[in-house]
């Protein structure tokens, strides 16, 4: 079965994302898209996974996540089985962050919502600096709540494995690597086309009209997380 996948759709939970995308319109925005399957990854939070996941229902499967930034500032998006692992990851994750309100003009508001989008409280740890857990650290968590760990936009010339650290370190432990749209090839991309990890394509969505612009096609006995594991250990040859 050939399914459409962006796994990488941020809510209004996250500071630099617009205000709009609450739980109902990031799913109208995912049927219109053609998605079968979709992760919220909020940054260093899991909050609002679950309301988009009710607000959803069956279509299009929604994949609890976030996106990390690690103590070197490097992106990782995380993939859990269900809402309740991904807010006990993100829990730790909070914990090592700072409290405070960003200045309006260098972020937005860390909107809470509930699966109508009514804003039910704003979140007050800073979710966008980095938090404490190394690179290593970080993956290790994902894994230890049995999720997957993919190196976020590694084409990217920020906040990506190759510009925070120079290269693609051995043993990073991931599971995957993310290609965003970008639109020149980094200095990198030989080494990013040589890694032996599966590649998905993810839209990084800050807002309504990004949903679904840049997705992976899958094929998958259908769409869920499972699923999604058992594609990854098969193109890893596990």
């Amino acid at each position: 079965m050939r399914l459409m996948a962006d796994l990488h759709i941020h809510s209004a939970l996250s500071p630099c994302a617009q205000e709009e995308m609450s739980p109902p319109a990031i799913v109208e925005a995912a049927r219109e898209a053609g998605l079968d399957l979709i992760a919220v990854c909020d940054h260093n939070s899991a909050a609002n996974a679950a309301a988009v996941q009710r607000a959803a229902g069956e279509w299009p499967h929604v994949i609890a996540g976030m996106e990390i930034c690690s103590a070197e500032e490097v992106h990782v998006v995380a993939l859990f089985a269900d809402a309740t692992r991904a807010e006990r990851a993100a829990a730790e994750v909070l914990e090592t962050l700072p409290r405070g309100r960003a200045a309006p003009t260098s972020f937005g508001r860390q909107l809470l919502m509930d699966a109508s989008g009514a804003v039910l409280g704003e979140e007050l740890r800073l979710l966008g600096t980095a938090c404490a857990f190394d690179l290593k650290s970080t993956v290790q968590l994902i894994h230890r709540f049995n999720g997957l760990a993919i190196a976020a936009h590694v084409n990217r010339p920020s906040f990506s494995v190759f510009s925070q650290l120079g290269g693609f370190p051995s043993g990073a432990g991931f599971d995957a690597v993310e290609l965003a749209a970008v639109r020149v090839d980094p200095p990198w991309q030989a080494e990013i086309d040589g890694l032996d990890l599966p590649v998905l394509r993810s839209s990084d969505s800050h807002y309504l009209e990004q949903i679904g612009s840049f997705a992976s096609e899958l094929s998958m006995r259908c769409p869920s997380f499972e699923g999604l594991r058992e594609l990854v250990c098969r193109q890893r040859g596990g």
